[in-house]
């Protein structure tokens, strides 16, 4: 299938990518949110020596600094889909830089929840697995993380002599 005329295809397939991306932006903060609640729901609930797990300090660190990662992942995804909708000149390269971002603050987000569930994150009986399949999926459709450094490093001319 053509797209455009020849030699002409490559604004549209550029604006492909980068619906797709703020799209798969969206989802993975989604579950990004949707996993961080639960988390904490259960770091409420949880006791462990009397007190509920998210009392100790190194689960409280922990996910402050999800929180964060997760606040920051809500902030790029909005402001790449406000620039793609708005079909802004910059719309590529936050898109990818969102992408790239998301990608690896999703994983990150997933892992550290994991921390905080402990032993039953590893049954099948509990959802976490979905999500963390959702977000490792997610992190590499439309490109990986890396993909979309470079494409950011091109858009921008940088690494030219």
């Amino acid at each position: 299938m053509l797209v455009g005329a020849s030699g002409q295809g490559r604004p549209a397939l550029e604006r492909q990518l980068d619906l797709a991306c703020v799209l798969t932006c969206a989802e993975s903060v989604g579950a990004m949110d949707v996993l961080f609640d639960t988390t904490v729901d259960y770091a409420k609930a949880r006791t462990a020596f009397g007190r509920p797990i998210g009392s100790f300090q190194a689960v409280k660190h922990l996910l402050a600094d999800t929180a964060m990662r997760l606040e920051q992942s809500k902030a790029l995804a909005v402001a790449a889909t406000r620039a793609v909708d708005a079909q802004d000149p910059d719309a590529s390269g936050l898109a990818s830089m969102a992408k790239a971002f998301i990608a690896e603050a999703g994983i990150e987000l997933a892992h550290n929840c994991w921390q905080a569930f402990g032993g039953i994150a590893y049954t099948w009986e509990h959802d976490f697995h979905l999500f963390l399949r959702r977000l490792t999926l997610d992190a590499t459709l439309y490109g990986d993380a890396t993909f979309h450094y470079e494409r950011v490093c091109v858009l921008n001319h940088l690494g030219e002599d």
